[in-house]
């Protein structure tokens, strides 16, 4: 008769082997399960508006607003976006816009003018800057329409253009430095 060999039993150290495996393979489990944990400006969300022909979709952008638009303009010459603005003010919406006083172009004044009249709020960029170049809108501090397009008419039907419209945490970069600019600017 064959003799039957020795069962080992389990001991201490055994016991600790398991529970160690049993930790590690529970550790993969959650690391492999656990939603990640979103990087700053991951919720943006982002679309794209090119010239010629990015006048409507401007106005658009303009349109949404509900509570408030602040705007930093180089150039501003359009009519369509002073009525835009304009009808904007009337529904209540709060606007504010800083434009630049060092453009050589003999309609500046009687824009800043117009669009005062209408009771927005307007302000002459500050001359710290060599200039204040910024093309871009805030709507309801929300969203940001941010790019090359002035608002002038070769800007918006003519030449080649672009702008991004971002929607998401990182436009409180954009809201932080119009209202520094904003602060510096002087009114008119």
């Amino acid at each position: 008769m064959m003799a039957q060999p020795k069962q080992r039993q389990f001991d201490t150290r055994d016991y600790a082997i398991l529970i160690l495996l049993i930790f590690i393979a529970g550790l993969f489990a959650y690391i492999a399960f656990i939603p990640a944990t979103p990087c700053a400006g991951c919720n943006a969300k982002v679309s794209f508006i090119f010239s010629p022909g990015a006048q409507s979709d401007v106005i658009s952008f303009i349109n949404s607003a509900q509570e408030s638009i602040d705007i930093e303009m180089y150039v501003f010459t359009s009519d369509d976006m002073i009525k835009a603005l304009g009808a904007a003010q009337k529904r209540g919406v709060h606007v504010r816009i800083i434009m630049e006083p060092r453009v050589e172009d003999s309609r500046k004044q009687k824009v800043f003018d117009t669009l005062s009249a209408l009771g927005i709020e307007m302000k002459w960029a500050s001359m710290e800057y060599k200039l204040t170049h910024s093309k871009f809108v805030i709507v309801d501090g929300k969203k940001a329409l941010v790019g090359s397009i002035n608002f002038s008419m070769s800007a918006l039907t003519l030449n080649r253009e672009a702008a991004v419209e971002v929607e998401g945490a990182k436009v409180s970069e954009i809201i932080a430095v119009f209202e520094t600019d904003w602060a510096k600017a002087t009114a008119g």
